[in-house]
């Protein structure tokens, strides 16, 4: 099973050299039927799932990538009943969440609201963690992802960190499975706030989070939105046995509420 991430954590200091790229293929958590881009062959079209899982086996075959990014479907197929991954250096990462704030359907105006977190199954069941990784390490993967929105709303807020908050503490009672943090910007317009002020909100708001977690509690690594060079500095040196990544992809705007 790929273990290319976990090598190159174990030397951090050599990242700035030889950075983590991971392809996010987890499109289908957030979007819509035409939302796996186009195709021009045989006719134009809008690719399909099998055309999607047949890009992703080409990454994996290709090996250029560090890690591949999963919905829980697609890592069935792909890590459990077709083992792409038991021969590869590229690591597995399966989606654990799938918060509002990304659900965009056609028509959908989730992302014009206040992100609320959503779970596989549902909060109250205590041992609701276990049941999300364990579907992951039925596809020999260990490694998930966890994603959130803060948007300087108490109740919004409060409901988001909870939810995280009692997933870092319950993963990390399970050994073998670890997690890593994704943190969006605001996802709707915060008036008086321009891009750099999302930037330092949200750089707060990761460290402020990241005080409540013990050190296996913590993700490996967390990737958020690049805004300004100031901003990745105070964010990347404040405390160095965290490890920040970069967001891929366009520059994150907000939805108008």
């Amino acid at each position: 099973m790929g273990d290319i991430i976990f090598e190159k954590l174990a030397k951090p200091e050599e990242l700035s050299k030889s950075p983590m790229f991971v392809f996010a293929a987890d499109a289908m958590a957030s979007t819509s039927l035409q939302g796996l881009g186009k195709v021009q062959s045989p006719t134009p079209h809008y690719r399909t799932r099998p055309e999607f899982l047949q890009l992703q086996r080409e990454f994996i075959e290709d090996g250029y990538i560090d890690g591949l990014l999963m919905t829980p479907a697609d890592a069935e197929v792909l890590a459990l009943d077709e083992k792409l991954f038991d021969d590869s250096s590229i690591t597995p990462i399966v989606r654990m969440n799938a918060e509002t704030g990304i659900w965009n359907p056609r028509f959908g105006v989730y992302r014009q609201q206040l992100s609320r977190p959503f779970q596989t199954v549902p909060l109250d069941d205590a041992k609701y963690c276990e049941d999300l990784t364990n579907c992951a390490m039925e596809c020999h993967i260990k490694l998930g992802l966890y994603s959130i929105t803060l948007n300087n709303d108490v109740e919004a807020d409060e409901r988001m960190l909870n939810a995280y908050l009692r997933f870092a503490k319950e993963v990390s009672k399970i050994r073998g499975f670890d997690h890593i943090l994704e943190v969006f910007l605001p996802n709707v317009n915060l008036p008086g706030m321009d891009m750099e002020k999302r930037g330092q909100y949200t750089a707060d708001s990761i460290m402020r989070t990241m005080n409540y977690l013990r050190q296996r509690e913590r993700p490996l690594f967390i990737k958020t939105a690049y805004t300004t060079k100031e901003i990745w500095q105070e964010l990347t040196q404040f405390d160095p046995t965290l490890i920040i990544g970069a967001l891929g992809g366009a520059r994150q705007m907000p939805a108008l509420l």
